[in-house]
């Protein structure tokens, strides 16, 4: 399965930034910068494969460093555009033939971007990508059905269910601290009760017959 890791201009944690993506280019992967995320991997002394943005929030310096290097293909975009430089990034992934995309830098202190950017793993979904946001303390999915979490494959301790559709039917959690049976979850009611469950042993299964479903997994 072809990997496309994507970093974006939010908050960024530099060790772990550069531990995907050297895992990802290991894999034959490709790695993409979305407009500052260049800064992510001038900070973790990497190059992408591909820039993509309007760029006028990277550092000049690190601009002409990168632009320079003909082994980067770089799509420049007018800043008034009707898509983000992420969801231009995710467009140039799916061209390339990645079915699973890492989007890092893309949580942070703005939050229209940070929400748009969940709803991303939404249009992943409908071209048969397997997505996922990451950061220093969660790992952002879509949830499928039926969606096994494993002690030893997750470092995350909390894990939350939280609705992007108006209705997720029969919502079944077995295996987690707090389970739930055929729960039908309506957004913007009982808000906090599939908020920070854990495992109660070894394994947790989710199963839900209809709607759209976040898997959050947090450190803290």
């Amino acid at each position: 399965m072809k990997t496309a890791l994507i970093a974006a201009g939010g908050q960024i944690d530099i060790l772990q930034f550069r531990e995907q993506a050297e895992a990802v280019k290991r894999q034959g992967g490709l790695l993409i910068a979305a407009d500052r995320g260049l800064e992510a991997f001038q900070a973790a002394g990497l190059a992408p494969d591909a820039a993509v943005g309007d760029f006028d929030s990277v550092a000049p310096a690190v601009l002409a460093a990168f632009s320079a290097d003909p082994r980067i293909r770089f799509e420049r975009h007018r800043p008034e555009k009707n898509q983000s430089d992420t969801e231009l990034a995710f467009f140039i992934a799916r061209e390339a033939g990645a079915k699973k995309v890492i989007l890092m830098g893309v949580t942070g202190t703005r939050l229209d971007h940070v929400l748009s950017n969940i709803h991303l793993l939404v249009e992943g979904r409908d071209q048969g990508l397997d997505c996922c946001l990451l950061d220093a303390h969660n790992r952002i999915r879509l949830a499928k059905s039926p969606m096994v979490f494993r002690r030893e494959e997750c470092p995350y301790p909390y894990i939350s269910f939280i609705p992007l559709s108006a209705e997720v039917e029969d919502i079944t959690l077995k295996g987690f601290k707090y389970p739930l049976t055929a729960h039908h979850m309506i957004l913007g009611r009982e808000c906090s009760l599939c908020v920070s469950n854990e495992l109660a042993g070894g394994e947790g299964i989710l199963t839900f017959a209809s709607g759209l479903l976040l898997a959050v997994e947090s450190r803290d």
